[in-house]
């Protein structure tokens, strides 16, 4: 069960208690066939040690892991994010993500956070605003920017010029009928160092977000959650507590659209990006895949989004796009009655939802204070966060994420920690994370 890295030499796993039944893990997830679950159907043990003050947390609200298996934890009482490797400790590097304000020095308090394949680090503040910052850039540095460029159309074989900053630019370089055949490329020291720092990549209130958006209020309209897509895809995901007309309550697909061309100081030649409104996905509704005051989000390798609203009706929700020639139109993926994910009286506060590589469904619920776990039908399988049949491991738990190996990362808000969990084969198994 080699599911730790073979660095990690100081965690080692506590014991749940003694006295409880050991038990295996069945071959295939089934139903239970049960409305209620206790810490008997647990085989989730915590891993030690749990990540608090001593890792200068103070209240963790959401919890992202990076492709190279950084842990990005947005910290609400310090208006940061804060980055931990495997082992518990701040690596350097992200002093940038520290104390977070936006262009006019206004503190910025994340809510959500989420990496991308680019690795971009998205962040939100409850607003209807997008940041971002590339971990990518500041590790090689940023040589060169594009300050303008020949475009040639390709059927007409017309040429001309345009300038970086304006509009003719930004449509010719998003315009797959002009090729790029030469640029002209500055060292901006002011542009570079505005591109390297944490920046707003999208603005619901924008001029031109306003006029692709249909239901945009500006008043009215406040991010909750984002997602990235696991692959190379130029878009993330948004949940949006819109209200306005009907409360139409939705789920917004954001667009990378290409802003600069940058010469990193390595050679590599990459785009810059800024986010413009692509399309509400899915609108405000009661039954299966629809949407009421949602909270959190998620996307699995398929495309499929989870997500969790506290509204009434349907707590938990995933959705599948069916692609029609350039447009997705989704529909729901899990049935109430037929799937236990859909049973509301499973949940009290469901708050965060996480998906794994086999499209597993990780539930953290606030009241509840613990994790369920369902398979990718949308079946009970286990809990996590219980020290025994009455007493629970976690005071708040708001947010989770799970990495590539399994293990569970839950943060608890009025604990200011991070708690740990992993699969285990018996309650009392002693799991060696050196082996």
């Amino acid at each position: 069960m080699n599911l730790l890295s073979k660095q990690i030499n100081i965690f080692f796993l506590i014991l749940f208690c003694s006295c409880m039944e050991r038990f295996a893990i069945p071959d295939d997830i089934q139903k239970s066939g049960q409305d209620t679950f206790g810490a008997g159907d647990t085989t989730y043990l915590m891993i030690q040690p749990i990540w608090n003050s001593e890792q200068d947390i103070v209240n963790p609200v959401e919890i992202s892991i990076a492709q190279d298996g950084r842990i990005f934890v947005a910290d609400e009482g310090q208006s940061s994010i804060l980055v931990f490797d495997q082992s518990g400790n701040q690596p350097d590097g992200f002093e940038d993500l520290r104390n977070l304000v936006d262009s006019h020095n206004n503190e910025i308090t994340p809510i959500d956070v989420d990496i991308d394949k680019k690795m971009n680090v998205f962040y939100i503040d409850g607003s209807q605003r997008i940041f971002v910052w590339n971990q990518y850039w500041n590790e090689v540095g940023i040589n060169k920017v594009s300050s303008s460029a020949t475009f040639v159309h390709f059927q007409s074989g017309a040429d001309t010029i345009a300038y970086a900053g304006t509009e003719g630019w930004l449509s010719l370089l998003n315009d797959s009928n002009w090729e790029i055949v030469e640029s002209e490329m500055i060292t901006d020291l002011l542009l570079i160092d505005s591109l390297l720092k944490p920046h707003l990549f999208y603005d619901g209130a924008n001029e031109m977000n306003m006029y692709l958006d249909t239901y945009y209020q500006s008043d009215s309209s406040k991010f909750t959650g984002l997602t990235t897509p696991s692959g190379e895809e130029n878009m993330i995901f948004v949940t949006d507590n819109y209200g306005g007309y009907n409360n139409q309550h939705r789920i917004v697909q954001i667009d990378f659209f290409r802003s600069l061309i940058l010469e990193l100081s390595g050679g590599d030649v990459v785009w810059a990006y800024e986010g413009r409104f692509g399309s509400t996905i899915k609108g405000y509704g009661t039954g299966a895949g629809t949407v009421n005051s949602p909270t959190s989000i998620d996307v699995d390798y398929l495309g499929n989004l989870y997500y969790t609203q506290n509204g009434d009706y349907f707590p938990i929700h995933m959705i599948s796009p069916n692609f029609s020639g350039d447009f997705a139109v989704y529909n729901s993926g899990f049935q109430p009655e037929a799937d236990d994910i859909m049973n509301p009286s499973l949940f009290l506060s469901p708050v965060d939802i996480a998906v794994d590589n086999n499209r597993n469904s990780y539930i953290v619920d606030q009241q509840s204070s613990d994790i369920t776990v369902f398979n990718f039908n949308g079946s009970f399988f286990k809990k996590a966060g219980y020290i025994n049949e009455t007493e629970k491991i976690m005071n708040d738990p708001v947010a989770l994420t799970v990495d590539n190996k399994g293990v569970i990362y839950v943060c608890d808000s009025d604990g200011g920690a991070i708690y740990r969990y992993k699969l285990s084969n018996s309650l009392d198994e002693d799991l060696n994370p050196e082996e």
